[in-house]
C-alpha cells in the first residue's frame, strides 16, 4: 500500500477546509480508490477516509492509522454502515 500526497489536485476543498473550518494543516492523500483528508487544528487531528466504490477495509485503516498519527495515542474511529466513510480523529 502507498499513500501518494494528492493535495494540489483538491485545492479548492482544501482552501474550502482551511476557510471553513478551524484547520491549520490540510493534506489530501490517494490510497487506490480511497481518498484520505488529514486536517489538523491546534488541539485535535482529523483523518476522513471515504471510498464510493467499496468498503474500506480494516487494514487500510490500521495503515493510515500508523502512517499519519505516527505515535502511539488514543483515538476514535467513526464510520458509517457501509464502511464507506471513516473518521479517525485523536488529540495533537
Amino acid at each position: 500500500m502507498h499513500l501518494i500526497d494528492v493535495t494540489n489536485s483538491y485545492r479548492d476543498l482544501v482552501q474550502r477546509q482551511l476557510a471553513a473550518t478551524n484547520s491549520q494543516f490540510v493534506k489530501v492523500y490517494s490510497l487506490g480508490n480511497t481518498t484520505i483528508v488529514y486536517s489538523e487544528t491546534t488541539d485535535k487531528i482529523e483523518i476522513v477516509m471515504e471510498n464510493h466504490k467499496r468498503p474500506i477495509r480494516q487494514d487500510e485503516v490500521e495503515f493510515v492509522i500508523k502512517r499519519l498519527i505516527h505515535e502511539d495515542r488514543i483515538y476514535d474511529i467513526t464510520f458509517d454502515k457501509s464502511r464507506k466513510i471513516i473518521s479517525i480523529t485523536c488529540d495533537r
